[in-house]
């Protein structure tokens, strides 16, 4: 099938570079209302006898799994249909038979720029989806990423409110979607923010409430340039919670606590 492609499989291992390719198999769905299936294969060790060594060691892996993606699909999913999938096995037999099983019309998958164990996974894996595919596969070569700035860790595409819309509706975005921070749009232009302390003001009257008598229209922004350090200390000393991230006058993300505790947790794993 031709574009425009309507299931696109997404075999990711969780570091950056495959983060890279679910950004652009999100940016193709929303193109075409595309189905996104983001795979996480948890590799499995054979034995001679070819039985598999099962040990709670896989079970907590593949709990891990659920919660990274679970993660991701807060940050890079909102407004896209989606199914997340853990399965565990040789992850280029999974893969494949996974493209057997949900007939995507792409397979989107990073490759190159990895060593060790995975340049396994998503290296020759990604070579061996080429030859055996009966999908097209877009693989994507990851460009340099720069971790000390905000554009690195910022939430895309924020899930976003509207003035006019019921103080009730937004609360279920948050709750649903595990936010604490939303921008407001009007006609494509950032005009506030609301918060899950603006929705506990007004509990009772959700239903009869609209964002724009509760926002905040006092906007803190940064751009996705800004250092993650410069997104840190806005943060604390407002004491508030996320900073919508903007680029040529446009919403492009939102930064939150948590993105700068992971950046700062992975600078010090470092």
């Amino acid at each position: 099938m031709g574009f425009p492609y309507k299931r696109i499989l997404c075999p990711i291992d969780f570091d950056e570079n495959s983060v890279t390719a679910l950004t652009e198999a999100v940016a193709l769905a929303r193109q075409a209302d595309a189905t996104v299936y983001v795979l996480h294969v948890v590799p499995m060790i054979i034995q001679p006898t070819g039985m598999p060594v099962y040990v709670d060691l896989y079970k907590s892996q593949e709990e891990a799994a659920w919660a990274k993606l679970r993660d991701l699909a807060r940050k890079h999913l909102a407004a896209t249909k989606y199914e997340l999938l853990v399965q565990m096995g040789d992850p280029a037999s999974v893969i494949l038979r996974a493209e057997r099983k949900l007939s995507p019309d792409l397979v989107v998958m990073a490759t190159h720029g990895r060593r060790g164990f995975s340049r396994f996974f998503l290296g020759s894996v990604a070579e061996m989806l080429v030859r055996e595919s009966n999908c097209p596969v877009l693989t994507v070569r990851p460009g340099v990423t720069n971790k000390a700035l905000v554009g690195t860790w910022m939430t895309a595409n924020p899930v976003t409110a509207s003035p006019g819309e019921k103080l009730s509706s937004v609360e279920a975005k948050m709750r649903d979607g595990g936010f604490r921070t939303i921008p407001v749009l009007k006609d494509g232009q950032l005009v506030g923010i609301i918060t899950d302390r603006d929705i506990r003001q007004h509990v009772g009257y959700l239903d009869h409430t609209e964002v724009g008598k509760a926002m905040s229209e006092t906007l803190i922004t940064v751009t996705p340039s800004t250092s993650i350090r410069e997104a840190a200390r806005l943060l604390r000393e407002r004491k508030i919670g996320g900073l919508p991230v903007v680029e040529d006058g446009s919403l492009v993300g939102i930064v939150t606590t948590t993105d700068v505790l992971e950046a700062f947790t992975e600078a010090e794993e470092g």
